[in-house]
Formats: structure tokens, C-alpha cells, sequence
């Protein structure tokens, strides 16, 4: 399997291309990559993405994991609750304060 690959510095490079048919690339493109016998599978943790690396040197690969941007319908559902919560909280505290109000300016016994 050809790994192509992108300099990060001497030994960390970033995985561009991946190609299961070395033969059929050409000697340019051969240069610029390794041969590896195999890829280590991802163990891509929840709302994350693997980005694959690799060690030039020693043809060591891994994954480091980014956080991937939450989808626009997954945010407005998000930000649609924390609004109702909001707006909750909003009359909750309205309420407390007017109870105190009328604690205060109450007929005084």
C-alpha cells in the first residue's frame, strides 16, 4: 500500500493519498510517498475525526483526532434549546423578584 504524504518536519508527515495499487502510480509520485504493509484502524472517539500521520523515517503510522464542527441542523436544535431555557430561567427570576416585591411594599401589620 503507498502512503503519499505531507511534511509536518522530519519525523511527523500528514497522510494525503493513500493508494491500495502502487503500481499504477507514476515514479514521481512514488517519490514522494513510502511503501507500508498496512494501515491501524481509527478509534475515532464521539463528534471527532482521525487524521492519519506518519513517521517517514520509520513508516510509524497513527491518528490524532480533531474536533469536527457540529452540523447546521444539529446547532440550531442546540441553540433553539438553550433559548427555551433561557427563556425559562428568564421567568423564573421575574417571578422570584416579583414575590419580593410584594413581600416589601405588602400592608405592613
Amino acid at each position: 500500500m503507498y502512503i503519499g504524504y505531507e511534511k509536518v518536519n522530519d519525523s511527523k508527515a500528514r497522510v494525503t493519498l493513500i493508494h491500495s495499487f502502487p503500481s499504477e502510480l507514476d515514479q514521481e509520485t512514488l517519490e514522494r510517498g513510502v511503501i507500508v504493509e498496512g494501515l491501524p484502524e481509527p478509534q475515532t472517539p464521539g463528534g471527532k475525526g482521525a487524521v492519519l500521520y506518519i513517521n517517514p523515517q520509520t513508516k510509524e503510522l497513527w491518528y490524532e483526532y480533531i474536533t469536527l464542527p457540529i452540523p447546521e441542523e444539529d446547532r440550531i436544535a442546540q441553540l433553539e434549546t438553550a433559548t427555551e431555557e433561557n427563556k425559562k430561567a428568564n421567568l423564573d427570576t421575574q417571578e422570584a423578584v416579583l414575590q419580593l416585591y410584594e413581600m416589601v411594599t405588602g400592608p405592613l401589620t
